[in-house]
């Protein structure tokens, strides 16, 4: 398939064709591009600074060809200036997200792939949103966690270098189709950095962090700084591989030392991670220190031990995987790049040292996680100072009005009256018939009355380039769907009152 052309550095609001509302936020709006589905038009509500947003999108071209690779397949990092007739910019053109970036919900619907479907239990998504996800400490976890480390170093090392800030739930994407792949998003709040760490642009521009994800070392109404992606990728290892939240930035805050105790899966190709002096443990209580926060350890620290944990877990590929997804080969531990293919080395797990001494404030410990809970049980937290999350407790519930025996090596399912129903041995019952008919049911009616929403949405929305007949097409369909609603309803109404009228 034919790539398409690079856009040009700037580009005409007038030349544009804009379509659907996408998206609206504080700074402005986000619309998709008929003729350029690939990309998106991000349109400000303020005009902005010309010549600051034409920098940005001209600062991968600063960079090699295999860095430029790896911020290509990775971020949506703009690609044009938008302006209007009089020369002022108005907006950006940024690439849309990929479609490999997106999940299915058991409803049908398709949403972006962000984070906090893999900072909780695997098995609460599953339940909420008929998922299947990869376990807590599985390899394509570790390898998520290496790409986004791979980008950053690239934005790290960079003239000027770059801070993205704002490594949340909602700007980073995943995806395991191809293998474990990121996409950044929300690029244009990026801000370069020059060597002595300071900002390369002057002004007050706000740059906002996303709640629980943002960096207790950043002072209230500041600005995050060089080292607040790399607070960011330690948070983003606990929460992603750990598949929990783990909430440690009201300690911080408050000055209090923190204690992180991670559980590791047992009988697990992570169980490697139980050694208390893995190189990760200390990379990671280093890029969460507050009190020591400009020795936080650069993204291209985590290479080398990212990428001899999964040569001790037995999945090399994984490295070559995100690699290959890319487009470029970032050598073990360092920030340099090379071109061409290269198979995954067998790192040993005694690789060089990471960078950055002991934290004093924060401290992680590997603890072995409790054994999932088997069906009908229940696991209540372990009381410890930091505290395993709660987000990684499990739970799965039986047919209702059953309860499960306790005491027993195996739990089965008995009725209130306590008469034993299964067999010994036996965990999940049949669950009835009508329960599970009347849960679909009411499925369908949830979707039916979203989807009756977002039509109604569509007929008086008045946002945006809408043409007036689409406007009042939908506003005809909504009229036929209304009344046929009302004349099903009233034919049921009928049907239940008319026997009463009777007798």
């Amino acid at each position: 398939m034919s790539q398409p052309a690079p856009a040009p550095l700037s580009v005409g609001v007038a030349d544009l064709r804009i379509g659907e509302l996408l998206a609206e936020g504080g700074e402005g709006q986000v619309y998709q591009l008929p003729r350029q589905p690939h990309l998106v038009y991000k349109a400000y509500r303020a005009s902005s600074d010309r010549g600051r947003l034409a920098d940005l999108v001209a600062w991968p071209g600063r960079l090699g060809p295999a860095e430029a690779a790896v911020v290509g397949a990775a971020s949506a990092w703009p690609c044009s200036v938008v302006v209007d007739g009089s020369g002022e910019a108005v907006g950006l053109l940024v690439p849309r997200a990929p479609r490999r970036f997106a999940l299915r919900h058991r409803d049908g619907h398709s949403r972006l792939a962000s984070l906090s479907y893999l900072t909780a239990d695997p098995e609460h998504r599953a339940a909420a949103y008929g998922l299947d996800l990869p376990p807590p400490a599985a390899p394509e976890r570790v390898g998520l966690v290496y790409a986004l480390a791979r980008l950053l170093s690239v934005f790290e090392t960079a003239d000027p270098a770059v801070g993205h800030g704002d490594l949340s739930t909602k700007n980073v994407l995943w995806s395991l189709q191809r293998g474990p792949e990121v996409f950044v998003i929300d690029c244009d709040n990026s801000e370069r950095f020059g060597p002595d760490g300071n900002p390369v642009e002057a002004g007050t521009r706000r740059r906002p962090m996303t709640p629980n994800w943002d960096d207790p070392a950043v002072g209230r109404g500041a600005n995050p700084g060089p080292g607040t992606d790399r607070y960011s990728l330690a948070l983003v290892f606990l929460r992603v591989v750990g598949a929990a939240n783990f909430p440690i930035q009201g300690r911080q805050r408050r000055g209090e030392p923190v204690e992180v105790r991670f559980p590791v899966p047992d009988r697990s190709p992570a169980s490697v991670l139980m050694d208390p002096e893995h190189p990760l443990w200390k990379l990671g209580a280093g890029s969460l220190s507050v009190a020591d926060a400009g020795a936080r350890p650069p993204a291209s620290a985590w290479l080398a031990p990212l990428e001899a944990l999964l040569a001790a877990m037995g999945a090399p590929e994984v490295v070559d995987q995100v690699r290959q997804a890319q487009g470029g080969v970032i050598a073990a531990g360092a920030a340099s790049l090379r071109e061409g293919p290269e198979p995954a080395r067998m790192v040993p797990a005694a690789a060089s040292p990471p960078e950055g001494g002991p934290s004093a404030d924060v401290s992680i410990l590997p603890v072995a996680a409790p054994a999932r809970p088997r069906s009908g049980e229940r696991r209540a937290p372990p009381a410890t100072s930091g505290g395993p999350p709660r987000a990684a407790i499990g739970y799965r519930s039986g047919p209702p009005g059953w309860r499960p025996t306790t005491g027993t090596a195996a739990p089965t399912w008995v009725r209130p009256t306590g008469v034993r129903a299964m067999a010994p041995g036996s965990v999940d019952p049949p669950a009835p018939v009508f329960p599970a008919a009347w849960a679909e049911l009411r499925t369908q009616v949830r979707r039916f009355g979203r989807w009756w929403r977002e039509l109604h949405r569509a007929a008086l929305r008045r946002r945006g380039p809408r043409r007036a007949s689409r406007r009042w097409r939908a506003a005809a369909a909504c009229l036929v769907v209304d009344l046929a609603l009302v004349v099903i309803s009233g034919a049921v109404a009928a049907v239940i009152v008319s026997p009463l009228i009777q007798h």
